[in-house]
């Protein structure tokens, strides 16, 4: 609404007077509050009607916002979960690595006890028939 200065509003009030009279000033005066009362009602029904409007279109964007933190939330907790699945299987699979590490040292550093028997030594003369 818009702020009028007492120096306005008696500029408007002699401006009406003048030329209206001052024996239709009252019936002005009735006719201008029931303007104002009707234009109050008007922009307070527009008002109301814009709200409801306005809650009809936000109610489901809420819904969906709702959903929608719902399914980050269940991503959110699937991933953690595969990912706790997957540092297991990490530290399994390194367990397995560094015992399999440790099998393959301790094969390669000990001594070999195995001695060679005469039937198992390998012939290095030349094979017969082949010569000239």
């Amino acid at each position: 609404m818009p702020n009028f200065t007492l120096s306005e509003i008696l500029t408007i009030a002699l401006v009406i007077l003048i030329v209206f009279g001052p024996q239709r000033l009252p019936e002005i005066a009735k006719k201008t509050g029931q303007a104002v009362r009707k234009m109050r009602q008007m922009a307070g029904d527009l008002r109301r009607e814009f709200e409801g409007e306005l809650r009809d279109v936000a109610q489901p964007l809420k819904e969906v916002r709702d959903e929608l933190r719902g399914v980050g939330e269940e991503a959110g907790s699937s991933l953690d979960s595969l990912s706790d699945e997957v540092a297991q299987a990490k530290r399994e699979v390194d367990a397995q690595l560094a015992e399999t590490n440790e099998d393959l040292q301790d094969t390669v550093t000990r001594p070999a006890d195995v001695t060679p028997d005469d039937d198992d030594t390998i012939d290095d003369s030349p094979a017969e028939g082949g010569g000239s």
